[in-house]
């Protein structure tokens, strides 16, 4: 059946995907501007000589978007594999009035490879310190240091530990990761970490909030666990923890938790602790 209007350019095209019909008849401007679909099924019932009808194999194509990522990731070159993601439910689970796309990195940053299985431990990724650069600490295996830093780049890849305000800095810097100039972002240029909406949105897109829901996502999130504030690591095997890019004003950061079995949520972390990062895009 005729459904969408198409274009009219000397004449009128209507098509609904795979079939395009035009009329062999030159319009003036101001019919042009003013014709409706009406007067397209009037004049195709009585002047149906008119009308020449074929498949269209030259369909709209579909926005375009990059496939894969390749960049350097510790000082090596890395190929990461893009996922492209829409979403009918807001970060409350509400369902949306018209669909959100996403594009996201296949794993989590410092993975060796995409999920294969459930407790895939190749693709867990590393741990970052919110809003700190990726120089070497987010390593699960790095040295620690109790010694807060000052500046934005610590100058050494230790994973900084045991600090009074919960925060690898002296001072909070909420613009870190988030600001105009993506400062100290992990993510391959143009990607970015995701806002705690996005996270949301994406974690009431699973069948169910369990890590077992949150492998079924075409993210296919897997086990990766975190590293506390004195720089141990727990849960690897069982729990997920991902930041996002929000601050909040207790000086944690919002991140999604993935609690085994039993839940996941949004909450906040404290920015010393060591957390997954996975970099997302606007489609």
């Amino acid at each position: 059946m005729l459904q969408n209007f198409v274009k009219i350019n000397n004449g009128i095209s209507y098509s609904n995907d795979p079939v395009v019909c035009r009329v062999s008849i030159l319009l003036t401007p101001m019919a042009k501007n003013t014709i409706m679909k009406k007067h397209f099924f009037l004049l195709l019932l009585f002047l149906p000589g008119l009308f020449s009808c074929k498949k269209d194999n030259n369909p709209p194509s579909e926005k375009d978007y990059p496939k894969v990522v390749v960049f350097n990731y510790n000082g090596e070159p890395v190929t990461y594999n893009v996922i492209k993601k829409i979403y009918y439910k807001d970060s409350k689970g509400i369902s949306l009035s018209s669909p959100v796309t996403k594009l996201w990195l296949d794993r989590n940053l410092g993975a060796g490879r995409a999920a294969m299985v459930k407790n895939d431990t190749l693709a867990s990724g590393d741990l970052f310190q919110w809003g700190r650069l990726a120089d070497g600490y987010q390593k699960r295996n790095s040295e620690t240091t109790d010694t807060a830093s000052v500046n934005i780049n610590p100058g050494h890849n230790k994973f900084i530990v045991n600090t009074a305000n919960s925060d690898w800095l002296v001072a909070w810097n909420d613009s870190l990761w988030n600001d105009q100039h993506n400062t100290n972002c992990p993510c391959p240029n143009g990607l970015r970490v995701p806002t705690v909406e996005e996270l949301g949105m994406e974690m009431y897109s699973w069948g169910s909030l369990t890590m077992d829901g949150a492998y079924s996502s075409t993210l296919k999130w897997v086990p990766g666990g975190d590293r506390d504030g004195a720089g141990h690591i727990y849960y690897s095997t069982y729990w997920a923890f991902i930041w996002s890019s929000t601050p909040e004003s207790n000086g944690e950061a919002g991140s999604l938790a993935i609690i085994g079995g039993s839940t996941a949520e949004i909450n906040g972390s404290p920015r010393s602790f060591g957390l997954s990062v996975r970099c997302i895009k606007d489609f």
